[in-house]
């Protein structure tokens, strides 16, 4: 089957498949009349699958199980990540309460993510401890664990953290010889292919190697260029490597890498309702293409107009998984990094010391106006259509480019007390060196040629923002956190962090004009962030907390932006109360969680005159949170999470760049909007997903069947803190389902899933692009339907 069909005729072909999908899956139901009088024997490995699994974690720098965790934190092991069919950063969303995954890659966690462009997220990551983190674009595979804390974290995790943080724990190799591969193909044409293996060196050594390949055909057809895009084509390859050093010493070292070159695409599908004057309207969408564009006023400088908007007659398939346009997508990204993590037991204390290296850069290039033109000169002109390609044709040809390097290396020196009194303490140092460059280009012969017109011929044929000079950030941390039990039940716990952090950085904006000096900005912050924690153990089962904590998020530069360089940073102060409970003989875990947040210069940014300006808000958010786990019999878990979110802007006005005058019939003067009380972007006021598992024997055979469906669904949203109508983003919710089916022996086992089952065409994400293009949006589309078959063996 390939993607370069109708939409229709996908939908027609792929429904006997689905519905055969649909029957394997719901199967294992259908025999259970018969098999109903048979009890799943309850055995160590059964209870990977029929009970709720104790989870360890080290949210706190040190190894406690999740229940007795005073913090609100989704954690998943490697056996539910599998249990849910989770794969990647976009299937977890749907499993955490309060949180999204924005564009693909950035986490939003509580309503705060990366408001700023150009700007660090609020949501950090972390991997094996260290402060790098895997490229969002990766896979998930051969992990031990994801542990995900909502809530700022600014004592022992520290800056960039104000939303929460994200840690990725790859599993260690052991002693004993053993692994796995699996095979994976789906609709689209989907293949993955995963493998790991585990062997011992020696006594003290011991290693592992994992990695995958990721292929599959694109979403959407583009009918210009005949191809399916935004499909995929990754690997990634993992060594990790475990030495006993004494009786004391346990070094472990990871290194890896992950290559991506796809059709990848930054948004799905341009809508516009064309207006007049501003070239889209702002209170309206559709799929027409903008009335006009700066490109028509600069076209004449060809001396090959033929007249009439260049956007006329430009189709736009009203279908979001059909677009028009001249180029394919391409998107390319490389990462390699390792991390090294050393602890020495001391009895009484453990000292750890973890570093982090990560190495990336990325191009991305699409159709910068995200059209196929059928406008057309009076004649062939010569330009260039792209980078190192020009061009001679009667034809106007776009495109653009974004650029990123990244090169981080990270340090922690941290000591656990373990003693046996009642008083533990965490201190630690931590470094950062990061150094990274940005560029974004675009190509168009109205640009080239109106340089002429503006007599920046040749310096400036193109538009460019870029800071050819590595933007630098230097961060230097001491942090510690002390616990006192006060009795058998009663716990305190005091942290603090003071941070120093220096950054500078260098960039130009170039629209149209002379290329400028590159422009210097510089900072440098010292901030203070801390947390005290009290928390109530009535018994065994249950536990009451609350804390009150601060954090912070750096600041920046508005790159290329002479007027507003710089945004500073932001800042917040959070209460937080909980309570979590084990019930019924430890079938039943029910976390509840209430936060209050109170942010100062919170980060807001957009596009607007051909650059980037990120300003800073007060703002508030609050909630509650619910999870809920129950292994109601041995056969039958469910599983439960639900948030309520309240979010809101302080006193703000700022311009709205889709609509500078807020007037239908003008654009100046310009004029700011009040924004006060406003929702901020990517904040649901709710969130549901519920799920269950059904497991029983198949049909006396020794197999084990698990049945399994999971619904999430998420409230309306807006996209932009303007919250006007096109902002505003609709309520959605998909269904995935799965069957598994393991054998007596538990070292195979065969998959068969469907996600999307609806095949709902959910809208995620809308940017706006600005005047220069003519001031519509891109949306972003979550997956449709997809189905598919793995099979794994364990040796």
């Amino acid at each position: 089957m390939t993607v370069k069909q109708t939409r229709s005729t996908l939908t027609l072909k792929r429904t006997p498949i689905s519905v055969a999908v649909l029957t394997a899956i719901l199967l294992p139901s259908l025999v259970f009349a018969q098999a109903s009088s048979e009890a799943v024997k309850p055995s160590e490995s059964s209870a990977q699958t029929t009970g709720i699994e104790t989870i360890v974690v080290t949210a706190r720098k040190r190894s406690e199980e999740l229940q007795s965790v005073p913090v609100a934190i989704s954690a998943f092991s490697a056996d539910t990540l599998k249990k849910v069919n989770i794969e990647n950063v976009n299937d977890i969303q749907l499993s955490i309460p309060s949180t999204m995954v924005v564009g693909g890659d950035t986490f939003t966690i509580r309503g705060i993510g990366n408001g700023s462009l150009g700007g660090d997220a609020g949501v950090g990551t972390f991997l094996n401890g260290s402060g790098i983190s895997m490229v969002a674009q990766d896979q998930f595979f051969d992990l031990e664990r994801i542990e995900v804390l909502r809530g700022p974290q600014g004592t022992l995790y520290g800056r960039n953290t104000t939303g929460g943080a994200v840690s990725v724990v790859t599993k260690r190799p052991t002693k004993n010889f053993g692994g796995e591969v699996s095979a994976e193909v789906g609709n689209f044409g989907e293949q993955r292919f995963v493998g790991a293996v585990n062997f011992a060196i020696s006594d003290v050594l011991t290693q592992r190697f994992a990695g995958y390949i990721y292929k599959r055909d694109g979403f959407t057809k583009n009918l210009s260029t005949g191809n399916s895009i935004d499909g995929r084509d990754q690997t990634s390859i993992r060594s990790s490597t475990r030495l006993k050093i004494g009786s004391a010493g346990d070094l472990n070292l990871v290194i890896g890498q992950y290559s991506e070159d796809s059709s990848r695409t930054r948004e799905t599908k341009r809508l516009c309702k064309s207006h007049p004057v501003l070239r889209c309207s702002p209170t309206e969408t559709g799929f027409d293409s903008p009335s006009t564009s700066l490109f028509n006023a600069l076209i004449g400088a060809t001396g090959k107009a033929s007249g009439g908007s260049i956007y006329a007659g430009a189709p736009n398939p009203a279908d979001p998984r059909v677009v028009s346009a001249d180029l394919d997508p391409t998107f390319t990204l490389d990462q390699t990094y390792a991390t090294l993590e050393y602890t020495h037991d001391l009895d009484s204390h453990i000292i750890s010391y973890v570093a982090g290296y990560s190495d990336s850069k990325t191009e991305q290039n699409t159709d910068w106006d995200n059209s196929d033109l059928a406008y057309r000169l009076t004649g062939p002109i010569t330009y260039d259509m792209a980078r190192n390609k020009s061009v001679t044709t009667d034809r106007i040809f776009s495109s653009d480019s974004f650029t990123a390097t990244n090169h981080t290396t990270t340090h922690e020196l941290r000591v656990n007390s373990q003693y046996d009194g009642a008083f533990n303490f965490t201190a630690g140092l931590f470094m950062l060196d990061q150094r990274s460059t940005v560029g974004f280009e675009a190509w168009h012969p109205a640009i080239e040629y109106g340089a002429k017109v503006f007599l920046v011929w040749p310096l400036s044929p193109k538009l460019g923002s870029s800071t050819p000079r590595a933007m630098v950030t230097k961060s230097e941390a001491l942090f510690g956190e002390a616990n006192y039990k006060v009795s058998d039940k009663l716990r305190v716990a005091v942290g603090g962090r003071y941070t120093s952090e220096d950054r500078t950085s260098q960039s130009r904006n170039i629209v149209l004009s002379a290329p400028a000096p590159y422009k210097l900005g510089e900072s440098s912050v010292s901030k203070n962030t801390g947390r005290v924690t009290v928390d109530y153990a009535p018994d065994n089962n249950s536990l009451i907390y609350g804390y009150y904590a601060t954090g912070y998020k750096g600041g920046g530069f508005n790159i290329g932006n002479a007027t507003n360089p710089t945004f500073k940073p932001e800042e917040v102060s959070s209460y937080e109360a909980g309570w979590k409970n084990t019930l019924l003989n430890g079938t039943v875990q029910a976390n509840l969680t209430a936060f209050y947040n109170d942010y100062k210069d919170y980060q807001l940014g957009q596009r607007i005159g051909g650059t980037v300006v990120t300003t800073n808000s007060n703002a508030v958010t609050k909630g509650i949170e619910a999870e809920l786990n129950w292994a109601a019999t041995r056969a039958v878990l469910l599983d439960a999470n639900f948030s309520v979110l309240n979010t809101r802007l302080g006193s703000f006005s700022n311009v709205d760049a889709t609509n500078p005058a807020q007037s239908l019939l003008v654009t100046t003067p310009v004029v700011a909007v009040n924004l006060t009380g406003n929702e901020l972007p990517y904040a649901p006021k709710k969130k549901v997903k519920i799920g269950a598992q059904y497991t029983m024997p198949l049909f006396g055979t020794g197999w084990t069947s698990i049945a399994r469906i999971d619904y999430s669904w998420q409230d309306t949203y807006f996209a932009r803190e303007f919250n006007t109508v096109n902002d505003k983003i609709a309520a959605w919710g998909i269904t995935n389902l799965q069957a598994r089916f393991v054998s007596p022996d538990r070292k195979t086992q065969v998959k068969l899933y469907v996600k999307n089952l609806a095949d709902k065409n959910n809208i995620t994400r809308i940017v706006y692009e600005d005047f220069l293009v003519g001031n519509y949006r891109n949306a972003r589309y979550l997956d449709p339907r997809t189905f598919g078959v793995a099979v794994e063996y364990k040796f």
